[in-house]
């Protein structure tokens, strides 16, 4: 086994040698500083019939403020009054998170922002020829024009200013080189987004595009990914190694239609597989993952990566034989690849039809209940049967009664 020194393992992961292999990291260009920009209080609420209140956003901000995220998009002040007031709440808080705005390129959805006292603003405009031609009836020099007043307009009200020019992923590469190369000459914006509006691209291919969007400018880079093919974080992840050094997330992956990268896998992926340490508080993850979850209506799968109830339970036999024999050292060393409280979930076992003998003693550890080895067979066919019959896992009480039928105890 590597020393423990390796950046692939110590006392809370351990995972493949490989992320580390010379000719894996020598093909990255991860910047020297990474930031996390979290959207779940725009962006997340556009998860189909999620509604959020001020104070519902107040909360989110608070807990991914002690999370450590760095950027917090507050809302879109200009959609209505209940979103203005919940983004000025926000501002007022004293958040070491930046907390920015979402616009229109519109000089009033700037005066809005304004009057909000946030720090920043992120303006956004279409930039494929799909959404020009079919959605908004602009040729490409109305779209240039507007872009260049309304960030022009921002910045000369000292607002740090990101463009979005949205679609990115399927935008004519000539023209998203002009529109962002003049914008940046001509209006001096502080970052640009890539945005994969409909998850279209393939993490390759996204690398590719951040890649190209960096030799026309010297400003930093955001990238935005939607996850209709399931691949937001790995694009997110992808977009990072080719240098950007924002990444815009959702707790829990939630949004519109499928969602969007999930803050909790992409800052857990960069701090374990990357070796990226952008300074969370990750033990707070699932913390803030639960308040998302009971503030938005919207559960995340019991299996879901990093917060899911399941993400560190076990019931097939072999698995749980190798983490009950390293319990009292370590997890990791059972098959675990990184320790739930690292990110504040827990370990779990379930007993059902795949338990093996190794679940049913560490059961009765737990209960503190010793019983004979024979004993143990019978209880272990009885927890079988019975999940078989009920086509699930069996409850601790459950088991407490199977126990008290067959041992007496």
């Amino acid at each position: 086994m590597a020393s423990k020194t390796q950046p692939w393992i110590n006392d809370k992961w351990i995972v493949s040698q490989h992320n580390y292999a010379e000719d894996v990291v020598s093909q990255f260009s991860i910047p020297s500083e990474v930031k996390i920009y979290d959207v779940t209080l725009r962006d997340g609420e556009q998860h189909p019939g999620v509604v959020l209140t001020k104070e519902d956003k107040v909360k989110i901000a608070q807990k991914l403020d002690e999370v450590g995220i760095h950027k917090l998009e507050a809302g879109m002040p200009a959609v209505s009054k209940e979103d203005f007031n919940a983004v000025k709440a926000i501002a007022s808080l004293g958040l070491k998170a930046k907390p920015i705005a979402f616009c229109r390129a519109r000089k009033d959805d700037i005066d809005t922002a304004l009057k909000a006292d946030v720090e920043g603003v992120l303006i956004e405009f279409p930039s494929s020829d799909i959404l020009l031609n079919k959605g908004f009836n602009w040729d490409r020099e109305k779209v240039l024009d507007k872009g260049i007043e309304a960030i022009s307009y921002a910045k000369e009200h000292g607002l740090h200013v990101t463009f979005f020019p949205y679609d990115t992923t399927r935008a004519d590469v000539d023209f998203l080189k002009r529109i962002i190369t003049t914008i940046t000459e001509q209006t001096k914006p502080d970052g640009v987004a890539v945005v994969d509006t409909f998850g279209v691209a393939s993490p390759q291919a996204f690398a590719y595009l951040v890649r190209l969007v960096k030799s026309w400018v010297n400003i930093p880079i955001e990238c935005h990914c939607h996850n209709d093919m399931g691949l937001a974080t790995a694009n997110a992840l992808a977009a990072v190694t080719a240098g950007a050094e924002v990444v815009q997330t959702n707790i829990n992956g939630i949004g519109e239609r499928s969602g969007g990268a999930a803050t909790e896998e992409v800052a857990v992926a960069l701090r374990i597989l990357y070796g990226v340490d952008m300074g969370l508080n990750y033990s707070k993850l699932c913390e803030l993952s639960q308040l998302v979850q009971q503030v938005s209506g919207v559960k995340v799968a019991e299996n879901k990566p990093v917060v899911g109830q399941n993400s560190f339970c076990y019931e097939a036999g072999i698995a749980v034989m190798f983490c009950h024999r390293f319990a009292k050292e370590n997890f990791l060393q059972g098959g675990l690849p990184y320790l739930p409280e690292f990110v504040g979930n827990k370990f779990r076992l379930v007993l059902g039809k795949k338990s093996g003998r190794h679940s049913i003693e560490w059961k009765l550890e737990e209960m503190g209940l010793n019983v004979s080895e024979e004993k143990i067979d019978e209880i272990l066919q009885k927890v079988k049967d019975k999940s078989i019959s009920l086509k699930r896992a069996i409850t601790d009480q459950e088991l407490r009664d199977i126990i008290k039928d067959l041992a007496g105890i």
